[in-house]
């Protein structure tokens, strides 16, 4: 039977049949065709190109099947991650998003029977977490991207850094509250605030006068209240004025302008005053008495550019050189314009000569290495930075360590970051 022409309403009428989902039954997977009744797959079944594919298949039957079943896991589990993330999803639902490609891998030609078979695989591989419930199966995906896990866990270092800053704050706002309650019930006073109403009476029938402070000259401008009447009483004559001003400003203003009025302190104010001042002088003295130098060594130098030449280094770009690199410890062997290094490769293990490799690489694609206990590290930010230390003690909860400076009589630097110190070549 001859093809219809284009156009023509047959023609039109094929193509809409032939646009999406037809029935699993009569999809050939080998051929990749789509029949669209029982007969047309008959007719593909016996054609020479079906035949030809499926001599190919029984020679290698099982090698095709597990391909077929790789590409399906894949297509699934990309629809999971892509679209979802790690939100709990119904498995069904995932299936028939991936089933809306029309020439996706149909689950008829992998080793799974069942959709509940295959989710069943995938939370004994460890792929996803699965649980079955009344409205059938739900799986949520495992991501297991290093990159993505180490963000997170630097966003999960920030909150709880926050968190406990919030917590300090808190604390310190409780102490000062209390010393203030302790000062007042020194100062024989109480701690009340009452509201008064306003006598509008006083304030309209009064004189409100304007003046410069310290100056022993009478009043520039009086306003007062002005009635009916009295408007010509209340006139300014301002080339007066002005004359005046003039005056006055030669006298006395001049040397008067750069001070202000004090403001006066009540009784409790001044102790709270004073008692602040004791406590911040007496912290100074304990502080230069243990650490006489820590103003100048342990101060925060903090920078937006840390590489330094001499420090073992890893990188963490999956980009460069196709992820080659990628995890291998180097040398940073120059430093260029401050956050561009020339590194050295590294052996990735001893006895296999792997590295020597020399590289351009940007800061942010490095991160610092953090040794063993009792190693000596070069503190690259942060307090102390410039100064080589030891370590003596690290904290994988908080990702920071206690450090010994090799200079000044060995003092030590506490919660020092992960990413602020690094090994020494």
């Amino acid at each position: 039977m001859p093809k219809a022409e284009k156009g023509t309403p047959k023609d039109i009428a094929n193509r809409s049949k032939a646009k999406g989902l037809q029935k699993l039954r009569w999809y050939c997977q080998m051929c990749n065709k789509q029949c669209r009744d029982e007969n047309g797959m008959k007719c593909h079944m016996t054609s020479e190109s079906h035949l030809r594919q499926m001599k190919i298949f029984s020679e290698n039957a099982s090698n095709i099947m597990d391909q077929f079943s790789t590409d399906f896991e894949k297509s699934y589990l990309e629809t999971l991650r892509r679209r979802h993330g790690t939100t709990r999803m119904n498995a069904n639902n995932v299936y028939q998003e991936v089933i809306q490609d029309k020439h996706h891998v149909h689950m008829n030609s992998t080793i799974w029977a069942t959709l509940t078979d295959f989710v069943q695989y995938l939370g004994k591989k460890g792929l996803c977490v699965v649980d079955e419930t009344e409205r059938g199966w739900y799986v949520q995906y495992i991501e297991r991207d290093p990159f993505l896990l180490q963000r997170q866990e630097a966003a999960q270092r920030r909150a709880d850094a926050e968190r406990r800053e919030e917590i300090k704050a808190a604390k310190r706002m409780e102490k000062q509250r209390a010393e203030a309650a302790a000062a007042l019930d020194r100062a024989g006073g109480t701690a009340s605030v009452e509201a008064s109403k306003l006598d509008r009476s006083v304030v309209g029938g009064g004189t409100v006068s304007v003046s410069l402070t310290g100056l022993k000259k009478k009043p520039l401008l009086s306003i007062g209240k002005v009635g009916k009447g009295d408007g010509d009483k209340h006139n300014i004559d301002y080339k007066k004025q002005s004359k005046k001003r003039e005056r006055v400003e030669g006298d006395g203003f001049e040397k008067e302008r750069g001070t202000k009025p004090k403001k006066t302190m009540s009784a409790l104010d001044q102790i709270m005053a004073e008692n602040e001042a004791r406590r911040a002088e007496a912290k100074r003295r304990e502080e230069t008495e243990k650490n006489p130098r820590e103003s100048d060594t342990v101060k925060e130098k903090r920078k937006d550019y840390w590489i330094r030449e001499g420090i073992i280094v890893k990188v963490i770009s999956k980009k460069l050189a196709k992820g080659s690199y990628y995890k291998r410890k180097c040398v940073i062997e120059e430093v260029i314009d401050k956050y561009t290094a020339k590194v050295e490769i590294l052996d990735s293990d001893t006895g296999v000569k792997d590295g020597g490799d020399v590289l351009r690489i940007d800061q942010d694609d490095l991160e610092t290495v953090v040794p063993k206990i009792g190693k000596e590290v070069m503190i690259v930010n942060g307090k102390g930075r410039g100064h080589i230390a030891e370590v003596v003690s690290l904290d994988k909860k908080t990702y920071s360590a206690t450090l010994r400076l090799i200079e000044d009589d060995g003092q030590l630097i506490e919660n020092v970051d992960y990413e602020d110190f690094s090994k020494i070549a």
